[in-house]
């Protein structure tokens, strides 16, 4: 008899993850005896775990439908955010809210995403005590033992989290280790609770040993032989001929097939990245090429004329790593400012883009970024590597670059609470930019040089290897032998969190 029979599992089946891996994941479920409900997003998404035939699901919600019209959802009832604080057990709701991207930012008027509200706050608050009255027929009513979530990247997630955490109901997701191809499962949304931080605390201490221990110095070593670049990045924008007149007429393409088929606007939001009427389509194609232009011709500084600098790398924005774990951290451009005022003696701060960001950026963002007092800001094409080891610390909310630096022996600040990195070695963990001189001069003066240190970084790799799964690998053998991995790798990690 299976050990999950009679489990009461929710899975968030979410777009294009809850197509291919939620709804083999609740295959797998379903035939070891799981009861399982479900919280759809996206309409095709929704349709399709509707009319599948290979799993019965006890309750399927439609949570863009929340999303779209939350005080239909309510029918009435009322919920006061003293109450839904009370009962996810924070003292406000509002650094959660900052994640609904829909709602907190405007796609329609500015490429890519305005940053004005795109709803007013009365609308925001239907929803949180729409999202809170679907916990609470998920908790209370199905009475789910598990929620089983793709990420933690909205208030929906969060919310779900907290309350899951609170009513020691586990949630459980997976994310990026920072060790090449690899991910864990994490049961916060800040990515700071699970089996892997458990078991970096077990090596540091000494309570345990690890077998992966020679596998992560090889790791290591090769990352400092060949740094890694994450398989996201993509500098190169070279295209053939015939990709190149694909990509001009691509838009026209889009108009012709709204005309001839038009969407509706299923969220009732106007303009998003997912329904853009003609003019948006077009909007966002000559915006883009213009920004790309911009960024390919801009007067950058020379990194080669830095002394002594801090490094401080732009996120992708709108996206979890800073919305979600960083909010008081999400204005880029004024987080730069403080950190480039906060500086000691005669260290500058060096600023680069994020090349995925490339395009999606206005002029006038770039030029306030550029034109900061005590900001250099360097072409957005020179390697990661250069950049890092010219450094003598890294300041960042959260970011790829703090784990780079952790190869690399360079001391890092991280401003946000990604959980993940805070467990690397070269991390400090500092909020109050009043007195950030103070503890970049503290972090300046740390040896990193030392046994310990190369110690407590083989313990994350080696956490990694021991409790994580090569992402990378299933999706190269998602046709072959990668189902049976993953369905692996989530067996296990659900059997221990319900034992």
């Amino acid at each position: 008899m299976s050990n999950l029979k009679g489990k009461r599992v929710l899975i968030f089946q979410q777009r294009s993850w809850g197509k291919g891996v939620g709804r083999f994941l609740a295959k797998k479920l379903f035939d070891e005896g799981c009861e399982l409900a479900a919280l759809t997003f996206k309409e095709t998404t929704h349709d399709l775990i509707v009319n599948q035939p290979d799993v019965k699901y006890h309750h399927i919600l439609f949570g863009d439908g929340i999303l779209r019209d939350p005080r239909a959802y309510l029918a009435g009832d009322v919920y006061s955010l003293e109450e839904i604080c009370s009962e996810l057990g924070v003292d406000s709701i509002w650094p959660f809210v900052y994640s609904m991207r829909l709602y907190t930012k405007s796609y329609g008027d500015k490429y890519y995403f305005g940053y004005k509200k795109n709803v007013s706050d009365e609308r925001m608050i239907e929803y949180i005590q729409a999202v809170y009255k679907c916990i609470k027929f998920f908790f209370d009513g199905f009475k789910a033992d598990l929620v089983i979530c793709p990420n933690f990247v909205s208030l929906m997630h969060i919310m779900f989290n907290l309350y899951g955490r609170k009513h020691n109901v586990p949630v459980l997701a997976s994310t990026d280790s920072k060790v090449q191809g690899f991910y864990i499962f994490v049961e916060g949304y800040q990515c700071d609770r699970g089996i892997f931080f458990d078991r970096v605390n077990f090596l540091n201490d000494r309570r345990k040993e690890t077998p992966n221990r020679a596998r992560a110095r090889q790791y290591i070593n090769e990352f400092r032989d060949n740094f890694k670049t994450p398989t996201y990045i993509k500098i190169s924008d070279n295209k053939t001929f015939f990709q190149k007149i694909r990509a001009e007429l691509g838009p026209y393409k889009q108009i012709l097939r709204w005309y001839i088929k038009r969407p509706k606007d299923m969220l009732k939001l106007g303009p998003t990245y997912e329904y853009k009427p003609p003019k948006i389509i077009l909007r966002d194609h000559f915006c883009e090429k213009s920004y790309k232009k911009f960024m390919n011709r801009f007067s950058y500084y020379p990194l080669e004329a830095v002394k002594r600098y801090a490094y401080l790398p732009l996120q992708f924005q709108p996206e979890e790593t800073i919305d979600v774990r960083a909010p008081y951290f999400s204005n880029q451009i004024e987080t730069a400012r403080l950190v480039a005022q906060s500086l000691p003696d005669d260290y500058t701060l060096v600023v680069k883009e994020h090349p995925v960001m490339i395009g999606k950026r206005s002029p006038s963002y770039i030029e306030k970024v550029a034109r900061t007092v005590n900001v250099k800001f360097i072409d957005y094409r020179i390697a990661s590597e250069k950049v890092l080891k010219g450094s003598s610390v890294v300041i960042s909310p959260s970011s790829t670059s703090i784990a780079e630096a952790a190869f690399l022996k360079i001391p890092a600040i991280q401003l946000g609470d990604l959980g993940t990195s805070l467990k690397l070695p070269n991390v400090t963990h500092h909020t109050d930019l009043t007195t950030l001189s103070a503890k970049i001069k503290e972090v300046l003066s740390k040896n990193l040089n030392t046994d310990e240190y190369e110690r407590k970084l083989e313990n994350y790799v080696a956490a990694v290897f021991d409790t994580g799964f090569d992402y990378d690998k299933i999706t190269k053998e998602w046709a072959g032998e990668g189902k049976s991995l993953l369905w692996g790798a989530y067996k296990t990690e659900i059997e221990r969190i319900l034992s």
